[in-house]
């Protein structure tokens, strides 16, 4: 039952069956947060309580609630809207409880195979249910449409073009997932499946093009072949990371120009300069706390600005809404993931197989590529960037390694307290 509860989550979280051109009774997401709900509440229900609950399951989900309370209310505060809608437009935020669920499930049994092949699936199941959708039912298809390298937003991806590029990063994620498992592929057949995901993966990614993305993973893969694939290697970086700054400072300007010169006439670059200076006079304004989270069935940003939406701008969206107080918080915890889950790569490399270090390393490239792209794409927080559900999991996945049971401590060079006792549950998982 948690598998399937957790394999639901998942799917909601990745976008599964989320197209616009369904009818609005279709709403999977909205299962998919019932599903999370659910499960957590099982779970902490039926654990005993002690400090580790209060302070890995009790406390994100009173964090999380906090949150999302206080900042729909700063927004009622601002336009003089109703609350509950506020409220209501940040469900999506019950994704973050898939932190303090992982770490549970760790603390009952399952192993990090488990949660690879949950993901996975659900990543798979996503993707190939987008296809048959695409191709077969849907009323302009952009799959079949022939736009290949398309640098602009054009007529043929309104609609369904946001769709498909919110399964970028998933497509992204099980490219580069399998790529590293291939070199470990003892099986023809599994060799076979493995080149045919890479290959459609890539199509997808070819066709809608997400620059920022794919850029960020670019820097992250180069980061961490040239600097970071080592303890050694990444402690000689740190000692010359001052160089590297003081050479970056120079070399950006003749980046920024090139950039502006190859997509200074793009569409959505122009629209985004203006939303920024929105974003930018209101941060001014409100430069603390922010202006709070919008509710698309009250007053949204769209009715208040006209074409905005905060999420196109990174770090300036997410101090435009959340504030200073948003914005460290946010910087903290991205740089903190990243970190851990490299000495987590690490621990993986010489003591797990070689399908579980895949799944950890590909982990934490992609958040590595979040933590790249956050000037333009803070992904780890809204909707349609899919960071949430992988930030969450990444942090459960640490939190169990770190403070969970002691068949986890081989992972790491910490000493770590006693395993928490707790009712076992029965699954299929082994």
């Amino acid at each position: 039952m948690a598998q399937v509860l957790l394999l639901l989550s998942f799917l909601g979280a990745f976008g599964f069956l989320g197209y616009y051109s369904l009818p609005s009774a279709v709403r999977f997401e909205d299962f998919a947060e019932m599903c999370v709900l659910v499960l957590f509440s099982w779970l902490a229900v039926s654990t005993r309580v002690d400090a580790k609950w209060v302070t890995y399951v009790f406390l994100p989900a009173l964090g999380t609630a906090s949150f999302v309370l206080f900042y729909a209310y700063v927004f009622t505060v601002r336009v003089d809207a109703a609350l509950l809608p506020s409220i209501l437009a940040q469900r999506y935020y019950l994704f973050v409880l898939l932190g303090p669920i992982t770490y549970m499930l760790c603390a009952r049994g399952w192993e990090l195979l488990d949660f690879q092949r949950v993901v996975v699936v659900a990543m798979l199941l996503a993707t190939a249910a987008f296809i048959i959708y695409d191709v077969t039912v849907s009323p302009s298809s952009v799959l079949l449409s022939g736009k290949f390298f398309v640098l602009q937003l054009g007529q043929a991806y309104e609609g369904l073009g946001t769709d498909i590029r919110r399964l970028d990063v998933i497509a992204l994620f099980l490219m580069l997932y399998y790529c590293r498992r291939i070199r470990f592929a003892s099986e023809a057949l599994s060799t076979l499946f493995a080149l045919a995901v890479i290959t459609i993966c890539a199509a997808l990614l070819i066709i809608t093009i997400p620059r920022a993305l794919l850029v960020s993973a670019g820097v992250a893969l180069i980061l961490y072949i040239v600097f970071l694939s080592r303890p050694g290697r990444a402690k000689v970086s740190l000692i010359t990371l001052p160089l590297y700054l003081s050479s970056l400072v120079f070399v950006v300007p003749y980046l920024r120009n090139a950039f502006i010169e190859v997509f200074g006439m793009d569409q959505s670059y122009r629209a985004r300069i203006a939303e920024a200076r929105i974003a930018w006079r209101f941060f001014q304004e409100y430069p603390l706390i922010g202006f709070g989270q919008d509710s698309i069935q009250s007053i949204s940003y769209q009715d208040l600005f006209g074409q905005f939406y905060p999420s196109d701008l990174g770090l300036l969206g997410v101090a435009f809404q959340f504030g200073l107080l948003g914005l460290i918080l946010y910087i903290a915890f991205v740089t903190w993931l990243c970190v851990n889950l490299l000495k987590l790569v690490w621990a993986c490399d010489n003591d797990t197989s070689s399908r579980q270090g895949a799944f950890v390393w590909t982990l934490f490239i992609i958040s590595m590529a979040f933590l790249v792209t956050s000037p333009v794409q803070a992904r780890f927080i809204f909707t349609a960037g899919q960071g949430l559900p992988i930030g969450a999991l990444s942090w459960g996945l640490l939190m169990a390694y770190k403070h969970g049971p002691p068949r986890y401590a081989k992972l790491s060079s910490r000493t770590y307290p006693e395993s928490v006792e707790v009712p076992q549950m029965q699954t299929d998982s082994h």
